[in-house]
């Protein structure tokens, strides 16, 4: 009977390996480009006099590889597990240029400003604070008003 010669089942081995590190790679790198293609980073939060009372300023930097569409790629949740309804938002790019949902988008790198109004009136809280959440992962703003 003859068999496969040692130098040969070795270089069979070592292809098979060689193959399964790179469908490894292959898939790790798909993997990790998809969660970091839609990142943001807050770099400012700040109570701000709005129109109708007190709102939260946040600066938000998009920090991934992908366009952000302020329209459907952000949902801004409040405290109580609310949606922010989309009227109580206003969107700025850096040097206060209106942002309109969903036409204006963060391109990566970018910043915007997004006010969100918190309350008026003797009622309101010393604290307002918001979820942003983009691709599943959320960050916190918080404001703490006079």
């Amino acid at each position: 009977m003859k068999g496969i010669t040692p130098i040969i089942s070795i270089i069979i081995l070592l292809l098979l390996t060689v193959g399964m590190a790179a469908a490894a790679w292959s898939y790790m790198t798909t993997y990790f480009s998809s969660i970091t293609a839609k990142t943001i980073e807050i770099s400012m939060q700040k109570c701000v006099s709005g129109a109708g009372g007190q709102d939260v300023l946040a600066v938000i930097r998009n920090m991934g590889t992908a366009t952000i569409d302020i329209g459907n790629d952000i949902v801004i949740w409040d405290r109580g597990g609310n949606v922010v309804d989309p009227t109580n938002i206003a969107w700025a790019d850096i040097y206060g240029n209106t942002l309109t949902p969903p036409n204006d988008k963060i391109e990566p790198g970018r910043d915007a400003k997004v006010n969100i109004y918190c309350c008026s009136g003797s009622g309101c809280p010393k604290t307002c604070t918001y979820d942003i959440i983009i691709a599943g992962r959320s960050q916190t703003a918080t404001a703490y008003c006079p």
